[in-house]
């Protein structure tokens, strides 16, 4: 069974720039894994997973002239690093061994060629660096995928690449690595049976686990980069405590900023249904 995109978004890290790429060349940028709606791309089928710099808007909350089309570099675009899923219509002919969960042998074959890997232990967090996918040593065969994400690499010792990346404008793929987190369990948690969404709406408490799940910062706009992220919650009384706290905090700190700043404290419900956050009330929270 080849692995679809509805299977490998569940592995995806929720705090990467995604490009998801099509076999005519047209490709979709999003902030967030969370921006794709749960059908999209469901069914198409991974050919590919690796880096590349895509073009994004500066102003992240504009409104883009056409979502579904390729994105064309203009004076109101910015280059960023992004983790980039080839997809296909049809399956690649690679054999698989496990079903019901990812397991890291039968990622491997879809891994870009190079560069820059860190495979991390979610067992100790423990990670080993590898420039290349074929220097990565089949002991990580029969573990299962936890989590696919990228940052920077401080690894680098290519003095060639240190120079170009100290001359761009941009930040660059070049200069981040590919983290893939590897677990000896698999992860429970993906809302998948045997490669088929579950259909049936779940309730509350089966999506979400022990959940809900808050996320306090304090936000101009929500995905802006000065957003700082305070704390996860997975109940409304140690949220609205924290809350209450954080926003006192804030209301002194500003005065002691030196610029001003609509910046305010937000809280952030994630539903594991929609994959997606909500901007929580205060008064939801009593």
């Amino acid at each position: 069974m080849a692995i679809q995109f509805k299977e490998i978004r569940h592995y995806l890290a929720r705090n990467v720039r995604l490009s998801i790429c099509f076999e005519d060349g047209f490709y979709h940028d999003y902030l967030m894994i969370s921006d794709i709606p749960p059908e999209k791309y469901s069914d198409l089928y991974v050919f590919g997973v690796g880096m590349i710099d895509v073009e994004f808007s500066k102003d992240i909350y504009a409104q883009l002239n056409d979502q579904d089309g390729m994105i064309m570099s203009g004076k109101d675009d910015r280059i960023e690093p992004a983790i980039e899923v080839v997809l296909h219509e049809t399956p690649r002919n690679i054999d698989r061994e496990e079903e019901a969960a990812l397991l890291f042998k039968d990622l491997k074959p879809y891994l870009q060629i190079g560069r820059n890997f860190a495979i991390v232990n979610r067992e100790d967090w423990t990670y080993k660096h590898y420039e290349f996918r074929n220097d990565i040593p089949d002991n990580y065969d029969d573990m299962f995928v936890y989590g696919i994400g990228m940052e920077d690499n401080p690894d680098e010792t290519d003095v060639r690449i240190k120079e170009i990346i100290r001359n761009a404008k941009y930040d660059s793929c070049m200069n981040k690595r590919m983290v893939i987190v590897i677990s000896k369990t698999a992860r429970t948690d993906t809302n998948m049976v045997n490669h088929e969404t579950v259909s049936a709406e779940p309730d509350r408490e089966s999506a979400q686990g022990k959940g809900p799940f808050f996320l306090l910062v304090t936000a101009d706009e929500w995905h802006h980069d000065d957003d700082r992220w305070l704390g996860i919650y997975v109940n409304k009384k140690d949220a609205k405590e924290a809350f209450d706290t954080a926003t006192s905090w804030w209301d002194e700190e500003k005065q002691h900023m030196k610029y001003s700043t609509s910046q305010r404290v937000a809280m952030f419900e994630y539903n594991v249904v929609d994959d997606r956050f909500r901007e929580v009330n205060r008064s939801e929270l009593d």
